[in-house]
């Protein structure tokens, strides 16, 4: 069965796979709705002429396992974007390929290939916050921070500023 069949059995819309061989994806329950990241992104791949096109694949909690399996063992899936509330799942089923924020977040925003093809994750959000804080107030040495939030981003967020002071 070819790779577009076996995606179009575990996700919530129709996915036609890009003309090109290689393809990236945001995973979340509706992505298909609006989510601006395939424009980024693809806009990104045409400024630098990389052959690639991020699709929206819209995926219940129930079969977000199975796709991943899936993707992982399509090699022309490069990786992509985990969107709520898939982060702490997709955490889970990379857990041997973690960045060690990753690990001590517990979830993920961010799939890429490792050098031997298996799927990675990583969280990109705490370490977005740490620079977008720097770049507006300095290091963040003998300053008090409140991060208010108890989801995925606000637990990312505090892991990179302790991990930040700590280093």
């Amino acid at each position: 069965m070819k790779s577009v069949e076996l995606i179009n059995q575990f996700s919530d819309n129709t996915v036609s796979l890009p003309e090109t061989k290689k393809y990236a994806a945001i995973l979340g329950l509706n992505p298909s709705n609006g989510a601006r990241s395939p424009k980024l992104w693809n806009a990104a791949f045409n400024k630098l002429s990389i052959d690639c096109e991020m699709i929206p694949i819209d995926v219940s909690e129930n079969n977000l396992l199975e796709l991943l399996k899936v993707l992982e063992a399509d090699l022309n899936f490069i990786g992509g974007a985990i969107a709520a509330p898939h982060k702490e799942s997709a955490a889970k089923f990379c857990e041997k390929n973690l960045t060690t924020e990753a690990k001590n977040i517990g979830s993920i925003n961010c799939l890429y290939r490792n050098l031997d093809g298996y799927l990675c994750g990583t969280n990109t959000d705490g370490e977005g916050s740490l620079r977008a804080f720097e770049a507006s107030f300095g290091p963040i040495n003998n300053q008090k921070i409140l991060i208010l939030g108890v989801g995925g981003t606000g637990r990312a967020a505090a892991a990179y500023f302790v991990s930040s002071v700590i280093d």
